[in-house]
Formats: C-alpha cells, structure tokens, sequence
C-alpha cells in the first residue's frame, strides 16, 4: 500500500516492542497514574469523584453505550519522558485499575502520563476469532434455556456474578429484575476480548444463591443461557494486514539530533533493518510496528538489529 504526504491526517508517538504494534492512533483514555502496584496501571481519579465506570464498559437500558470503557488488548503508553513503555491491557480489574502485561509504571514511576489506544495486533497467529459483546439477554430469548426464577423483589437491576457454566471468559454482568420478582434480563456490561474458540454453545449460569447474593432478596430459581451465533462478534485475521503507519524520524534527543538504526516490521509482515536514519526522514515503506532487535551477537549470527533506543519516532497514518 502506497502512502504519501497528503494521505496523512494523524500521528503517534512509537514505542519499540517485539510484541505489539502500533496503536490507534486515536487515544480513548489519557491520564496520570496516582498509584504503583506491579504490572498494573492505577488511576483513582479516572472520571471524577462521581465516575462509577471509568475504565468499564457501560451501556443504559436503551443498550447505548454511555462509557466506552477499556478492553482487553487495548494498548497503554507510560507516555512519561523519562520512562516511556509500552504494553497491552490482560484484564479490567476495577473501573480504576487494569492489570498490564509489563510493568511499564514501576516504583519509581507514580505520577507518569498514560494514554490507551485500541490495539492494532497483539496476537497475530489468532486468525479467527469470537467474542461476547455488550448487550441485553432477555427472559424471552431463545438464549435462555432455563428460568424458573420467582420471588426476587420488585424491579431493579444489581451487579451478578455467574456462578457457573462453560462459558470462561472476561464478560461482566448485571441482572434486572421485573415487577413480579421474575428475572427480567441479564445485562452483559463488558465485552469478553477475542477468543480463538467459538463460544456459541457455552453457558452461562445464575443460580439460586448468586441470584439472591446480587438482589440481596430470598427467591428461587435459577437462570441459564446458552450463547447462540447472533449474540457474538465474528472478525478474522486470514488475509488482513495491520493498520499501517509511515515513520517519522526525529533523531536522538542530542543537540544536534543524530541518526538512528531502525529495526521495523512492514505491514506485509517483511523484517527490515535501516541504519543510519537521519533526522527529519521518513522511512519509504509502511510498517506495523517498530521492533526493539538485538545487537550483533554469536546467538543471532553476529547480525545487527538494534533499534536505537534514544530514537524519537513518530507514526503517521
């Protein structure tokens, strides 16, 4: 895919991984982190004092999503000068705290910036995928295979724990109650991440005593569903190409800035080295990610792929 200068209408800061690409580059959270916790990013004041989402998902009783939340895959920058990383989202832990797959915020680092993008490929070898979106599971629902549930109190809505099932994966729930004290809907609030496995035909089960811990009422019953095709996101990978980026090089941070060597992956997968990057350049191909490499050495056959660590390099897309 050819790219040229009037093609660009956005740009990101790049950090080196051999793991993840280039993200977004539109940022969905920016902040500054208020806490240390190790391979965690903590934010209590995401959202203001009155924020009862913050990094969740939420959708209203229209299924409009009103938080847009963090997803599992979504990609964090320490965007601080001194200690900038990267890493991808492995778990939402609380509307303030997400669990990282590095620790890119350490001791020494409380109070950096942070941006979250939308990942651009974390996992590449998973071509097909499915996953369980946000959305209202209805008592009426050919999706409900059980419910037998009566006595639960009036109508209202709780945050529920499955208590069972095949079903394994992230998705977070709410169950609404209806006026006759039946079991009216069951929210899923947060979108499970990709999976590699198709998860139409697991269940996920409210049995007696979750439903009772949720509603905090003494009725009977449970409840199961059993996911059908139309309730999941279907996306796959065979043949796809990453987003692409052209990349900007600024030089080192010294004065006058000097070139870089630049170890990136196009977007057809191709490793290329380039050394001796001056400043001010733009590499001629597009790329997915820039990889940190290694340095000549006998494990690698003496061969050179160090990206220069000092780089200041920006995507543009």
């Amino acid at each position: 895919m050819m790219i040229t200068a009037s093609d660009f209408s956005g740009g990101i800061k790049a950090i080196p991984s051999d793991t993840i690409n280039i993200p977004g580059p539109e940022s969905k959270y920016s902040g500054i982190s208020t806490a240390v916790a190790s391979s965690k990013l903590i934010d209590t004041s995401i959202g203001g004092a009155d924020s009862k989402f913050g990094f969740n998902q939420a959708v209203n009783s229209s299924g409009k999503v009103i938080n847009q939340g963090v997803q599992v895959g979504d990609v964090v920058y320490n965007s601080s000068t001194a200690r900038p990383g990267v890493a991808y989202v492995t778990a939402i832990d609380s509307p303030k705290i997400l669990s990282l797959s590095a620790d890119i915020f350490p001791a020494t680092a409380n109070r950096d910036g942070y941006s979250i993008y939308r990942g651009n490929g974390v996992n590449l070898g998973v071509e097909d995928a499915w996953s369980l979106v946000a959305q209202d599971v209805l008592a009426s629902s050919s999706a409900v295979t059980t419910d037998n549930t009566a006595g639960y109190g009036a109508a209202s809505e709780h945050i529920i724990t499955k208590s069972g099932g095949t079903y394994a994966g992230a998705a977070a729930f709410n169950v609404g109650i209806a006026v006759n004290g039946k079991v009216n809907f069951i929210r899923i609030t947060l979108d499970q991440p990709f999976s590699n496995v198709n998860l139409a035909g697991q269940t996920i089960e409210f049995d007696q005593a979750s439903i009772r811990a949720a509603t905090g009422v003494n009725g009977t019953g449970e409840f199961i569903i059993t996911i059908t095709s139309s309730m999941l996101e279907f996306r796959t990978t065979k043949n796809q190409n990453p987003k692409p980026f052209q990349l900007y090089c600024g030089g080192t941070a010294a004065n006058p800035p000097l070139a870089c060597d630049i170890y990136v992956t196009s977007i057809n997968g191709d490793f290329v080295f380039f050394e001796g990057v001056q400043p001010g350049e733009i590499l001629p191909i597009a790329i997915s990610k820039i990889n940190i490499g290694s340095a000549a050495a006998a494990g690698n056959g003496n061969n050179n792929t160090l990206t220069t660590a000092t780089g200041r390099y920006v995507a543009l897309n």
